[in-house]
């Protein structure tokens, strides 16, 4: 018994909060009201999941507290603001609940006041004109059916088209300015052999395109699986002071069909993709031309022949 509390003991595990590790961008929800520039054509992303509700908000700013399940594509083209969203909870309805629940102190599971949550079918529709309003619709029903085929077909081309853009800096990293960071979430001593340790990383890796466009993708758990991926243009557009990534904000994604654009972005940045790994092993030195390198770097001494 003392053993194998000695065993327990030894095996050492140091757990750090990945939460703590891993990049946490700025961000703000995108919202048709707080855009600051609607004269320019702009096609933008976001998708948020956070496992964790809220726990602390500003009584007098209910805009304070953030959604954490939402899915949402925001579209300008000729002065028309277009904002579709998936698992759209109204901040004010929100608010109010949580200030009746605190009032009756009335447990919520893991803090989460939101309860619409992203499930595939847009519920949220705003169209505006020079900031009017032409159409506000709320009706799951209403807004899948009339924008929700087109909702995930945009959605789909255009994550596609910036995946495919970050794959092409990976094949020229050097001009991309590629980067990879490691950080130490955990690590596990056997008690048994003291020099075996196995450390477990959050990885992520950033890059830049010519046109300015700064690509971030982040493996948190190191799973395996990218579940963050960022795009942002430094071109003075926003949807808030300090609102983070501008084109593209993924954090903590679950979704299979974005997971099979982006699962594989930190693992390819960090080893390269298969393409490349092709191209090398092609054009990787026969033995043959390494063996007439050899004898061209190192000829014979002619002067005791």
């Amino acid at each position: 018994m003392k053993k194998n509390r000695l065993a327990i003991a030894g095996f050492i595990v140091l757990l750090l909060s990945i939460g703590l590790f891993s990049r946490e961008e700025k961000f703000l929800l995108i919202s048709p009201d707080k855009i600051s520039d609607y004269t320019h054509d702009r096609i933008a992303f976001q998708r948020i999941e956070k496992r964790a509700g809220i726990s602390k908000y500003d009584l007098k700013d209910p805009s304070s507290i953030m959604d954490n399940s939402i899915e949402s594509i925001l579209i300008i083209k000729d002065k028309k603001i277009h904002f579709i969203a998936d698992g759209y909870d109204p901040v004010t309805e929100v608010f109010r609940t949580k200030m009746i629940m605190d009032s009756q102190n009335k447990y919520i599971e893991n803090n989460d006041i939101w309860t619409n949550k992203i499930n595939g079918k847009p519920d949220y529709v705003r169209i505006l004109y020079r900031r009017n309003d032409v159409l506000i619709n709320t009706n799951e029903e209403f807004v899948t059916n009339n924008f929700g085929k087109f909702y995930k077909s945009v959605r789909d081309r255009f994550l596609k088209l910036h995946v495919e853009k970050y794959r092409k800096l990976l094949r020229n990293r050097n001009e991309s300015r590629l980067s990879i960071s490691k950080r130490e979430l955990s690590y596990t001593v056997n008690p048994d052999k003291s020099d075996d340790i196995r450390k477990k990383y959050s990885i992520s890796a950033k890059a830049k395109s010519l046109d300015g466009i700064v690509y971030f993708c982040e493996d948190a758990d190191n799973d395996g699986i990218t579940e963050t991926f960022t795009a942002n243009l430094n071109d003075g557009f926003d949807w808030g002071i300090e609102s983070g990534p501008n084109i593209i904000f993924i954090s903590g994604n679950t979704n299979k069909d974005i997971e099979a654009l982006i699962g594989d972005l930190v693992k390819e940045s960090v080893h390269g993709t298969a393409d490349m790994e092709k191209k090398i092993l092609q054009q990787f030195p026969t033995e043959k031309e390494t063996t007439d390198l050899m004898k061209q770097l190192v000829p014979p001494d002619k002067f005791y022949e």
